[in-house]
């Protein structure tokens, strides 16, 4: 074939899994200017080879369009996963408070008195320590009495030492902001160390932050690990100025392995509802490899701080139903004005009170001034509570719900003891939401939780194993060919990207993951564990696993 037409990539001898409308199936992928050119048999494939063409023998390998995380906390968390200590019990083999405060007392030992000390812990894992607490004031104190400490466990809870509140200026008089709480001990009257939701932002705004270039090398950190497990697109949330900077800049720079579509934090971040607004940018404005996906706000706290917002109490806290973060009159006429811009809008909302209010929101923008193909988000929401009545009021707003398979799989047991097994009846339906028409897909919300990995999730949505080991709601397991949808073509419709990625196809972005077994041929508990050998974006090898040496050409 002539030079200026051949492919410059030719991928043969493997099983090409495309998730186009028929799911088909083919043996070979031809990439020209990063993008498909065509998909066929091996024989047709390499029928179309000039001589300066690439041929990578997949020798029987699996081949997947680039995987989507749509839910990630991933420009926020990547300094700190660079430089923070490492207590998650996921994560390590830290399991008990006394584990946590020997790596404190090492990191302690390691740096110069006054430095600060944070940490990176799991979501809830107070429920599985054997303490069943997490630490507080005084024992970090004992580990570290001359360095300021904090450890968050999750977004929504963190335990700071006696310094830290110090240089914070947080005292037991302090008023908590709006939104937040500062912990009391209940016989005392003291701090106790935990502060919840805006509360934390006394803590952490205390500490220097990263500088610019760390922030920038905390990005390129974290999207080549997630690039490891495949994914090509994430959706991330931002919430500053500088986050958004950077980005353009490690794009111009041709240092950003990943494509991102922003969300734009508008409330509790430094990007104020009305600059986002002033400017006039609708949710798509960018291109292939940065783009704005839509602005972000969050109504109520987390489940893993207890602070989610329900109707009826926790089950293991009879006196608390959680906290609301944006009163409903602010985000009715958040939601509008938004919507009336021509933006789309990803709520944070867990609990069932914040769950209908988000939903009564969109209703209201969508009846003032309807608008076809919104794609208006509701972050969490289909982890539990999604009653038949809800599922119906989903499909009629059109609104597509982003649950969290990650939860399912790591912190069940401890939803369980807080939020009872009424609440939890039914939860993660991904097969009946499914089954409603939904174009679901889900988001870790990582790295800071735990890992993206789209192969994790898979495994859980077709076995329903959890972490423990246990089988949880196997009635809503799914098939591998709806799992593999949700991350790729579903994804890429969740961010108005159907057109450009999500299948393999002639015309679409030459983003591909090589994984070195097939989803559909391991034991569905074990989909979790296949390795991905070469992740592929915009037709050029961005990852390459070091076992796979026979794919080097």
């Amino acid at each position: 074939m002539h030079a200026a037409i051949a492919p410059d990539l030719i991928l043969t001898n493997g099983r090409i899994l495309t998730s186009d409308a028929d799911n088909t199936e083919a043996e070979a992928v031809a990439v020209k200017m990063g993008r498909i050119l065509a998909v066929g048999s091996s024989r047709e494939i390499m029928a179309l080879r000039g001589s300066a063409t690439q041929v990578l023998d997949l020798r029987g390998r699996t081949v997947l369009p680039g995987l989507t995380d749509p839910h990630v906390h991933l420009a926020d968390d990547g300094a700190a996963s660079l430089h923070n200590i490492d207590v998650r019990d996921f994560n390590t083999n830290v399991r008990s408070i006394d584990h946590i405060l020997e790596v404190v007392r090492a990191q302690a030992r390691e740096v110069p008195p006054g430095t600060w000390i944070v940490g990176t812990g799991s979501p809830m894992q107070d429920f599985r320590m054997p303490e069943k607490r997490f630490p507080r004031r005084e024992e970090l104190d004992l580990v570290a009495p001359d360095h300021p400490v904090y450890i968050g466990f999750g977004a929504h809870v963190t335990i700071a030492n006696s310094k830290a509140l110090e240089l914070a200026k947080v005292t037991k008089e302090t008023q908590a902001p709006g939104g937040g709480a500062i912990e009391l001990d209940a016989i005392t009257g003291e701090l106790t160390g935990k502060l919840v939701e805006r509360a934390q932002y006394l803590v952490k705004s205390a500490k220097p932050p990263f500088t610019y270039e760390e922030m920038k090398e905390g990005i390129v950190f974290a999207t080549k690990r997630a690039l490891r497990r495949g994914v090509t697109t994430i959706h991330d949330v931002v919430t500053n100025n500088e986050t958004i900077r950077a980005y353009q800049e490690l794009a111009a720079e041709g240092r950003l392995p990943v494509r991102v579509s922003m969300m734009i934090r508008i409330i509790e971040a430094k990007v104020t509802p009305e600059s986002m607004l002033n400017l006039g940018l609708k949710t798509g404005f960018g291109n292939d490899w940065i783009r704005i996906g839509g602005v972000k706000m969050s109504i109520d706290g987390g489940i893993t701080g207890r602070v989610a917002a329900f109707s009826q109490p926790y089950a293991d806290d009879p006196c608390r139903c959680g906290l609301i973060r944006i009163p409903r009159e602010e985000l009715d006429s958040t939601v509008d004005a938004y919507h009336r811009a021509g933006n789309r809008v990803c709520i944070h909302a867990i609990g069932d009170t914040a769950m209908d209010m988000a939903l009564d929101a969109v209703d209201k923008a969508l009846t003032a001034n309807p608008r076809e193909d919104h794609r208006h988000r509701i972050e969490h929401l289909g982890n539990w509570m999604i009653t038949p009545e809800r599922l119906a009021r989903i499909r009629k707003l059109d609104v597509l719900p982003v649950p969290n398979v990650p939860f399912l799989h790591y912190i069940h047991d401890s939803l369980m003891e807080c939020m009872g097994p009424e609440r939890l009846e039914g939860a993660f339906g991904v097969r009946t939401m499914l089954e409603s028409g939904i174009k679901l897909t889900s988001g870790s919300d990582g790295p800071g939780y735990w890992p993206a990995d789209p192969l994790r999730d898979i495994c859980t949505s077709v076995s329903r194993k959890i972490w423990s080991g246990a089988t949880v709601g196997p009635e809503e397991a799914i098939s591998v060919e709806q799992a593999l949808r949700m991350f790729t073509i579903n994804a890429a419709y969740n961010g108005f990207d159907e057109r450009i990625k999500g299948s393999i196809e002639p015309g679409k972005l030459a983003d591909l993951a090589v994984l070195a077994e097939n989803p559909f041929t391991v034991e569905a508990e074990k989909i979790k564990d296949i390795p991905v050998d070469m992740t592929i974006v915009d037709g050029k090898v961005a990852f390459m696993h070091e076992q796979a040496v026979d794919l080097h050409h």
